[in-house]
């Protein structure tokens, strides 16, 4: 399900029914919990429209450029993997910068779905000219922009394939992340505690954007379960009911 949120995008307490309160509840962990979760989707979303994301609703949070480390290897077909080097871009135009770009979260897009919370992060070209996105963004959660890191990096979500987006001046891209509720966990194994915000690394680059916005988490990584999962880079912003 995709509805609007309220101007706090992640509720401090989110109702998970008892049965799918598990340490390794997931939205993809089995075939018939995610049958059960997308018969209950279908059901809202029949009710549920898909409107563009007003701009006056975007996350006033700032962004600030930092220092990160990351490794990935790029696959055969040229697309980098997140915070991977940069292959050779498939369009021929240069890949966009850390510096280049002004990462925020589209708030007004977002919605909740059986325990987890959907929102993009929004990619704005500032660079004055052309630049190609194309993967997933390496996304984290922090205590800061140099804080430490809160439990694991993002998954990746393979369900919609990547391909190279190009950004003219002023173009904007999205790439939806979920977040599972920490409801979903025993406050035993979860150890909840709320991160300052997000540091995203643009896919092919080595160098984070931080945005501030606190994130209910768990501070534990816990074994066969993500609490974060991003999709590649797509054209455009966002709409919700699309993630």
């Amino acid at each position: 399900m995709s509805r609007r949120l309220p101007s706090s995008w992640l509720p401090r307490h989110w109702y998970l029914p008892r049965h799918l309160r598990h340490p390794l509840a997931r939205y993809r962990l089995a075939p018939s919990a995610a049958a059960a979760l997308a018969a209950a989707g279908a059901a809202a979303l029949a009710g549920c429209g898909s409107a563009a994301a007003p701009g006056a609703g975007i996350s006033a949070a700032t962004s600030a450029t930092a220092s990160a480390s990351a490794s990935a290897t790029a696959s055969a077909s040229g697309t980098a993997r997140p915070g991977g080097t940069p292959s050779r871009p498939a369009t021929g135009v240069s890949s966009c910068t850390a510096s280049g770009l002004r990462v925020r979260l589209d708030t007004a897009a977002a919605g909740v779905a059986a325990g987890s919370y959907f929102v993009p992060l929004e990619f704005t070209n500032i660079s004055g000219q052309a630049c190609e996105l194309a993967g997933y963004p390496a996304v984290a959660l922090a205590m800061g922009l140099s804080g430490a890191q809160v439990g694991a990096r993002a998954a990746t979500d393979h369900a919609i394939p990547a391909a190279p987006v190009v950004l003219a001046p002023g173009g904007i891209a999205h790439a939806w992340l979920q977040v599972l509720s920490t409801a979903n966990y025993p406050a035993s194994k979860c150890h909840p505690v709320t991160a300052a915000g997000l540091r995203i690394t643009v896919p092919g680059t080595a160098s984070a954007s931080y945005v501030a916005h606190p994130v209910p988490a768990c501070r534990a990584v816990i074994r066969g379960s993500e609490m974060l999962t991003v999709h590649p880079v797509q054209q455009g912003r966002a709409r919700r009911g699309t993630a």
